[in-house]
């Protein structure tokens, strides 16, 4: 099936765009994939906030604590009794997001030591730094301690596939004497995307060649009584915890599925347990994160649902997805196919549909790749590519659009520029419409056509001055043309004082002998009053013929392409209406017409039939008739 030039356009600007979409999907490019992040910070928002299981609360060092127990940091002595309460009330792991790095009075360490001890339960934080240079003023080293070996991962797996986990060069470690009484150390680093927002939780980082989990990690992993070695690190893309597993990408990440804004786990007051003020059981087999809450500490953090989250809540959203097992999972493999899909799809589509229908078809695909990326992330946790996908939809749509836009202005300009010396603007405004019913090119269809002439012109001409001739003239074709526009008729040529019009072409009016009739019968109604008005002012009184036939004609633009092109008619037919007019002067009559325009208005108009003449390109006589008016 052979293409049109719009239709192979559609094609080629559909393959350009998935080409250009699909290179820089390859290519991740950052303003993309940052916008991209952000769809996924949208779909959190649309899905709302997720009730969170019953394990895991937090301690908070809230203003409220800070008002009743002073100025935070506070004495180990306060954190030692803040352990013993918890233990007591049955907490299952106490996990502290406070760091513990420098010795105080030897009191003081001792209670918090020994705490620690009889508890049994407790995750101490250690923050690593991934630059050259690090803090080591500020406690920081690049020495290895031995002592973290024990809470790193003791079975990986995998370890031939690609793996590119954080690799830090500094750690910040919790004191030896609490390491080593404690249950795990565990690391609290948060790394956000370029944008601010915080979206991954790093399962693994590399700290001379040992791999570290977060806190979270470490607590599902205590809540669950687990042993060591059912903490697995998989380089091909996964960490199991027991039975579960937890997906992650090639950086050891894993995407945490907020629960929600500020205020989305339970919060107790560190200064209400020391106080003992909540209710018995509140603690009985919790998860209990201990951190900060105040908003003076600055342990804010920007996630998808809040500008201003309190780290520990990030941390209870980690706990509680590793427990609930409801992860995200980035799919990103079909990506280019959908590309290609969406962006050919339209290329085929917008071509061969109107307007309204592309726009249609566009908004139908667009919504409901929305809808779907929507439903796949809120019921399945799936996060498909938004950007690039919709970016083909979108630009697919808008590139064809703007050439089927610009290609038809260029086109309703050249059937301005072609039609509006011939026809009405009302027929012309179709043609820009609906430009198939313009067929440019040669075509053979019934019209019926029109010639008119003024009787003795050129003896009047030779008789006045060319101002005068031209004047005249002008009038009087400026008027006929305006009754031949008033009846929708195509104005072919002026021959000098002649006129040709046509109906029936370029656009098909099934009417056209009745429209030219009725036009012939205006023309003559006009002429008289110019005929009146000129005998007034004292100027040449002319008179016209005209005649009409209806037939087969050949039409189409003609001439010499790219130097002169005329759209006309041609054929016997033509001949004939010719020949009629000139018959006009025989028989001593305004408007004849033959027998085959007669046929299709006899039961409009009034005639007399004026017999039958020989015309060249006709095998028998033709009937003609004199037009006289309507009925």
């Amino acid at each position: 099936m052979k293409l049109t030039s719009g239709k192979r356009a559609g094609i080629t600007i559909a393959l350009i765009v998935a080409f250009t979409l699909s290179i820089m999907h390859l290519g991740n490019v950052r303003f993309l994939e940052i916008l991209e992040q952000k769809t996924l910070d949208m779909r959190f928002l649309i899905r709302g906030p997720v009730q969170p299981g019953p394990e895991t609360v937090i301690a908070a060092i809230d203003e409220k604590s800070i008002n009743r127990l002073g100025r935070f940091p506070w004495p180990r002595s306060v954190w030692g009794r803040v352990v013993d309460r918890l233990t007591e009330e049955g907490a299952r792991v106490i996990v502290f997001d406070v760091f513990f790095t420098e010795p105080e009075n030897v009191e003081s360490d001792d209670l918090f030591q020994r705490a620690i001890m009889r508890s049994g339960r407790v995750i101490l934080p250690m923050v690593f730094d991934f630059t050259e240079t690090g803090y080591k003023e500020s406690g920081f080293t690049d020495k290895k301690q031995d002592y973290m070996a024990a809470s790193a991962f003791s079975l990986i797996r995998n370890t031939d596939e690609p793996f590119f986990p954080f690799k830090a060069r500094m750690v910040l470690p919790t004191l030896l004497r609490f390491a080593s009484v404690t249950n795990s150390l565990a690391h609290i680093n948060m790394i956000p995307d370029v944008d601010g927002t915080l979206r991954w939780e790093a399962l693994a980082i590399d700290y001379q060649g040992d791999f570290y989990s977060p806190i979270g990690l470490q607590a599902a992993w205590l809540y669950r009584g687990l042993k060591k070695e059912e903490l697995e690190l998989d380089f091909d893309g996964s960490v199991r915890l027991g039975n579960t597993v937890i997906p992650t990408d090639e950086y050891g990440r894993m995407l945490i599925n907020y629960r929600g804004p500020n205020g989305a786990f339970p919060m107790y007051s560190v200064s209400d347990i020391l106080d003992q003020t909540l209710p018995a059981g509140t603690f009985k087999d919790k998860i209990v994160l201990i951190g900060a809450t105040a908003i003076g500490i600055y342990d804010l953090r920007v996630t998808p649902f809040s500008p201003n989250l309190a780290g520990i809540e990030k941390h209870a959203s980690v706990v509680d997805n590793i427990l609930r097992g409801d992860f995200i999972r980035r799919i990103e493999f079909s990506v280019v196919f959908l590309i290609f899909l969406f962006a050919i799809v339209l290329g085929v589509s917008i071509p061969r549909l109107g307007a309204k229908a592309g726009a249609g078809l566009f908004l139908a695909l667009f919504v409901g790749y929305l809808g779907t990326v929507q439903y796949l992330f809120a019921a399945k946790g799936i996060w498909f590519n938004l950007v690039y996908p919709a970016s083909a939809l979108f630009f697919g749509y808008t590139s064809q659009t703007a050439y089927r836009f610009f290609t038809e202005e260029r086109r309703a300009r050249d059937i301005r520029k072609m039609f509006s010396s011939y026809v009405s603007k009302r027929i012309v405004d179709e043609l820009i419409k609906d430009p198939s019913k313009a067929k440019l090119g040669g075509d053979r269809k019934e019209i019926t056509v029109l010639f008119s002439d003024i009787r003795g012109f050129t003896s009047f001409s030779e008789k006045h001055q060319p101002e005068e001739v031209v004047k005249l003239l002008n009038e009087y074709l400026g008027a006929m043309t305006e009754i031949v526009f008033e009846h929708e008729g195509t104005l072919d040529k002026f021959v000098g004082d002649a006129i040709m019009a046509l109906w029936g072409a370029p656009v098909g009016q099934p009417d056209h002998a009745r429209r030219a009739a009725r036009c012939a019968l205006a023309m003559i109604d006009r002429l008289k009053q110019l005929q009146a008005k000129w005998a007034a002012e004292g100027k040449y009184v002319i008179d016209i013929g005209i005649g009409i036939n209806t037939g087969d004609m050949v039409v189409g633009n003609m001439g010499a392409e790219g130097k002169k092109m005329d759209y006309t008619v041609i054929g016997d037919n033509v001949n004939l209406g010719a020949r009629l007019e000139g018959l006009t002067r025989q028989y001593n009559n305004h408007i004849i017409i033959s027998e085959f325009t007669y046929e299709k208005v006899k039961d409009i108009v009034v005639v007399k039939e004026l017999g039958s003449v020989t015309v060249k390109g006709k095998q028998k006589p033709v009937v003609i008739y004199d037009l006289v008016g309507l009925q």
